[in-house]
């Protein structure tokens, strides 16, 4: 599994695109949809994991901004992190893309 974080819009997917045609893209987002539902998104990041094991699974950085005043914001701000970090250590390859740039990271 690769993974490939980035912020918004500074070609994440298209970068990895190239690097497969098994991409899970923005699993931020289904982070929060299962959060939302009340789910636990543990069990999600592992699902994809399992489902995708020469895949690449994008995200967005989200903890480099501002901190969120609301409790279900920094909540899933938190979550993602966590989560990206645990998938950058069981990962074959980190990348980080920034404006259109791929910089491996591991």
């Amino acid at each position: 599994m690769v993974l490939v974080v980035g912020g918004t819009n500074q070609g994440k997917y298209a970068f990895a695109k190239s690097l497969s045609e098994d991409v899970v893209k923005d699993l931020h987002m289904e982070i929060r949809v299962c959060m939302e539902r009340g789910e636990d998104p543990w069990v999600l990041a592992e699902q994809v994991q399992l489902s995708h094991p020469g895949g690449v699974i994008t995200l967005v950085e989200l903890g480099c901004g501002l901190i969120p005043s609301d409790a279900f914001e920094r909540e899933y701000r938190e979550t993602v992190g966590r989560i990206s970090c645990e998938l950058a250590k069981k990962a074959d390859a980190v990348y980080r893309v920034c404006c259109g740039i791929a910089t491996q990271i591991k």
